[in-house]
């Protein structure tokens, strides 16, 4: 499937992406700095922004840095899911 929905669940995204938003992601393409991805870590799914690219690992951050984990360490490429392409209630 090229195209999946995702619900948000906390609020390490805020304001741009609230818990209970949802959002449809692409599985293919480019990523790059700036990108917001859903990823899968340590068995959870989580949502992120691209903060750094470097030598094929990704650094993510969450926007409201007062609630977001980051300690999950850098992404390999077949742990991101897919980018959001779109935000919906």
């Amino acid at each position: 499937m090229f195209i999946q929905k995702f619900k948000i669940q906390g609020e390490s995204m805020e304001p741009a992406y609230k818990n209970g938003d949802h959002v449809l992601i692409w599985k293919y393409g480019k990523l790059k700095t700036g990108d917001v991805i859903i990823f899968k870590k340590n068995a959870l799914t989580m949502i992120k922004r691209i903060h750094k690219i470097e030598n094929n690992r990704f650094t993510v951050k969450g926007d409201n840095w007062q609630k977001s984990d980051e300690n999950f360490g850098t992404l390999e490429k077949n742990e991101i899911v897919g980018k959001v392409i779109l935000k919906y209630a």
